[in-house]
């Protein structure tokens, strides 16, 4: 028997020996130690400090030296270890049909889309590249007044993201399977958020182990990490509305972007969510293309 004081010690002693990469939502080692740890005992994450020195039934204890070995020894993300992860106010479902949630797109939403967006409430925002639906199921919590499209062609992470919209039960947003952007009619669309793959073959050969375990349909995208970019791109053209803006997020991929389009204008986001490769491009600016 030990307490949980000592659980939590051994367990992020355990993923510092390892040297586990630490880049799924957590910050570090004690961070990921606790969710394993909470999770274990079928507790609540946000459990305090009053906790430490009661004990681990025997059952958590098993439950905990299983997750230990998965994270240390298999490598395999925390969030898909609990099943669960946190992105912003909101927690999803999580397994190996989608990325990890942890998009900095999830800043925009929280700032109304501004000072890019000016219109009052955007009628339709679209999530394209939804995965397991996290950006768009933020932006219905967030809008309620506004449509939500989750969309992604591949159907195994559309199920995660059904899966996560039946979970939290927004009227405001549905599913749909499609390739980008593409059904969807011209000017009908007033936001959109892309997380599309966009890491270039360079950064895939070098990803840590925990990136092996996602799916590798959502990360990689060719050589210079744009290919579905430039699809993307070409359809957006035509279905933004007059004031629509796209929020596009390309990662290291930002200055392959920049030299495929010269005559675009981008504009690079700080966000307080921090990340990097995050843009914006008006109707105004796509009209250049």
């Amino acid at each position: 028997m030990i307490t949980f004081r000592e659980a939590l010690s051994n367990t992020e002693l355990a993923l510092e020996q390892a040297e586990v990469f630490c880049g799924h939502g957590y910050a570090d080692s004690h961070d990921e130690a606790v969710a394993l740890v909470l999770a274990a005992a079928q507790l609540d994450p946000c459990s305090g400090a009053e906790i430490l020195d009661q004990y681990l039934d025997p059952a958590s204890f098993e439950k905990l030296t299983t997750f230990t070995y998965q994270r240390v020894h298999q490598r395999l993300p925390t969030a898909y270890i609990i099943g669960r992860a946190t992105l912003g106010d909101l927690t999803f479902r999580c397994d190996n049909r989608a990325l990890v949630p942890r998009s900095p797109l999830m800043a925009v939403i929280f700032d109304d889309y501004r000072p890019w967006y000016a219109g009052r409430s955007p009628p339709r925002i679209v999530d394209v590249c939804c995965g397991g639906g996290s950006l768009g199921l933020l932006a219905a919590r967030h809008g309620p007044e506004s449509e939500i499209l989750l969309m992604d062609l591949d159907a195994r992470a559309l199920s995660l993201a059904q899966l996560n919209l039946d979970e939290h039960g927004f009227p405001n947003a549905r599913c749909v399977q499609a390739d980008l952007v593409a059904p969807l009619a011209a000017d009908s669309v007033d936001i959109i958020l892309a997380n599309p793959p966009y890491v270039d073959a360079g950064d895939m050969a070098s990803l840590p182990e925990e990136y092996w375990h996602e799916p590798r349909v959502a990360l990689a995208a060719g050589q210079d990490g744009l290919d579905l970019v430039h699809q993307l791109l070409a359809q957006v053209r035509s279905i933004l509305a007059p004031g629509g803006v796209l929020f596009l997020e390309v990662g290291n991929s930002a200055p392959a972007l920049e030299s495929a389009y010269p005559e675009l204008a981008f504009t690079w986001l700080e966000l307080a969510s921090g990340g990097h490769g995050v843009c914006v491009l008006t109707h105004e600016d796509l009209s250049a293309l």
